[in-house]
This record gives C-alpha cells, structure tokens and sequence, in this order.
C-alpha cells in the first residue's frame, strides 16, 4: 500500500515538476500529446527524420503524431516540406527574401500579363512552376508578383514617341 501510494505520489510531482520546468521563459514546454517543444524553435532534426522514415514506411500521420508527441500540424508540415523539397530541414528562422526574381522570371510575368490582362498573380506562379521557369522553392510569392505588376505602367505599352 505504501509503494502504491509513493509511486502515485512521485508520479504527481513529476507532472507538477515538468509543467513548472515548460512555464519558464526560454525553457521547453509540454505540449498536448506530452512532447516538450520550445515555441518559435525548429524541431531537432532527428525527430524530423524519424517522422519522414515512419511516414515512408506507411504510418498514418496521426499516428506519427501520437507516438512522436508531436503536433499533427508539425508532422504535416514536416511531411509537406519533405514532398515539396526533398528537404527535412527547417525553413529560415527571420530574414528577408530576395527580390521578385532573375530578369528572365520577371520577363516572363510580364509576358504573361500583356497576353492575358485578366490573369491573377497565383495562376501566374503556378504557370511559372508548371512551364519549369522556377520550382515550388524558387518561385515568386503571390504578394512578389503583385507588387512587380504594380510597379509598371500599362501606358508605357501603349506610347508611342
């Protein structure tokens, strides 16, 4: 009776002692499932590989989720980067992207909006990806083209001098 109770005891204060230790700032904190992750941290690169080799070998990605103690929406990202990229490693922490693009890529928007006016800045990217000009990883953002079109004049086409 005695070990029962300080074994339930001893569990009690290891929840209180790990919940303590993920409210101090800069620590680790406990996540649903259990895990421990620091928020605005990349998850270590051995559980990125672990849940790119148990989604290969079929596992749901629920399941990974479960067994990792990491997010459903982590592990989807993961796997979505890996599919995407080829890649396990985490996007950038901060900085800026480069600009729009290479002078060709800009041509080509460009291009594409002269012969079709009323064509919108995602079917412009998803053309550029599809006709190989860029990939998924290279290709200007929805906003980047946007901007690159606003900041021509229509009128320059059209003059004559």
């Amino acid at each position: 009776d005695f070990i029962v109770n300080f074994s339930r005891i001893v569990s009690h204060l290891h929840t209180f002692i790990v919940a303590d230790l993920g409210s101090i700032p800069g620590q680790g904190r406990v996540n649903q499932l259990g895990g421990v992750f620091i928020n605005g941290r990349p998850l270590p690169n051995h559980i990125r590989l672990k849940i790119v080799e148990m989604a290969a070998a079929g596992v749901r990605p629920c399941v990974i989720s479960r067994q990792l103690r990491v997010s459903h929406g982590c592990v989807s990202k993961i796997l979505n980067r890996y599919q995407e990229t080829g890649s396990i490693r985490p996007g950038v922490i901060g900085g800026s992207k480069p600009r729009v693009a290479t002078p060709e890529v800009e041509a080509r928007i460009e291009e594409y909006k002269r012969d079709n006016p009323g064509i919108f800045s995602w079917e412009i990217r998803d053309r550029l990806i599809k006709e190989g000009i860029c990939d998924r990883t290279s290709a200007p953002s929805v906003s980047a083209i946007s901007r690159l079109l606003r900041g021509r004049d229509p009128e320059d086409e059209t003059k004559v001098d």
